[in-house]
């Protein structure tokens, strides 16, 4: 059984005014426990509609949303623990701190949740911030006193010390440089390897999706257009230019080549992929022109 399944789900903005517009509509997906999952799609395709649905600070117009085999809205009341268990790191969320020292906003959160002891909230409030690459000296800073990239790691601690099920970060590296991009990233994979939790990683770059994803989740006009593993996903660089959607940049390269008439694969996604195809290229044309000679 999936962790997380969708069925028929649609979402309406607006419904009943001149501004009503369908955001989501027919969405069907099934997520298994421990799958980290990117998701793509131009803007407008219904790519944060949906991460605020399967979070539950959404109510589908019509459909269901399944965790664990149960509807997230079969008692309305209960939907504050679905959020417990389906943590949602939104864009830029620096701008969800608000507490007086870092320490408490990753706090609140548990404390929310019901952890009173103060011996177990502080082993949570430190291994989150562990996970998400704070270092102990900021944890009694104001929050505003951090750098961008030490905002957003402390942001990212907030939900992670809900020890959710799930947890889904959409465009979590936005506006960060490379290098905060990469130890953002880094980070992620790391609490995912060591939890075992299911990721869900909402990015317009191409290049992060490639290098941490499972699968890939596509979404075009409120639709899931494509749901496959990210080699499937990338190998169809055409169809994803008619949506609006770019590859990974070291796939175009190698689509081009194809073009050229060199005998590569497209399924290259990664640069670790790409010096692999291109050595294994090199080697067979080195052995075809001593034939040749």
């Amino acid at each position: 059984m999936a962790l997380i399944e969708t069925h028929d789900l649609r979402f309406v903005y607006g419904k009943g005014t001149p501004f009503e517009k369908v955001a989501l509509q027919g969405a069907n997906l099934a997520i298994n426990e421990g799958e980290f999952i990117g998701v793509i799609g131009h803007t407008g395709s219904g790519k944060s509609t949906l991460v605020q649905l399967l979070n539950g600070l959404l109510k589908p117009e019509s459909g269901q949303i399944l965790l664990n085999g149960k509807n997230i809205w079969e008692k309305p009341k209960k939907i504050r623990d679905i959020r417990f268990q389906v943590g949602l790191v939104f864009q830029y969320p620096e701008y969800q701190l608000f507490e007086e020292t870092v320490y408490r906003d990753i706090a609140f959160g548990p404390m929310n949740k019901g952890i009173k002891g103060k011996d177990e909230l502080d082993r949570i409030v430190r291994t989150a911030a562990e996970f998400a690459g704070l270092k102990e000296s900021l944890l009694e800073k104001s929050p505003f006193d951090l750098s961008g990239g030490e905002k957003r790691r402390a942001a990212i601690a907030g939900v992670i010390a809900m020890e959710p099920k799930v947890l889904i970060l959409d465009e979590p590296t936005a506006g960060l440089d490379p290098r905060g991009r990469d130890k953002i990233l880094s980070r992620i994979k790391e609490y995912r390897k060591k939890t075992g939790s299911t990721v869900l990683l909402v990015s317009h770059s191409m290049e992060d999706i490639a290098r941490v994803a499972d699968r890939v989740l596509v979404m075009n006009h409120g639709n899931v257009e494509m749901f496959d593993t990210t080699e499937n996903i990338f190998k169809q660089g055409q169809h994803l230019a008619e949506i609006g959607l770019k590859v990974p940049q070291v796939t175009q390269v190698f689509l081009e080549l194809k073009k050229l008439g060199a005998d590569v694969g497209t399924d290259v996604y990664t640069m670790d992929y790409a010096k692999n195809a291109a050595l294994q290229y090199l080697r067979g044309s080195r052995t075809e022109g001593g034939e040749a000679q």
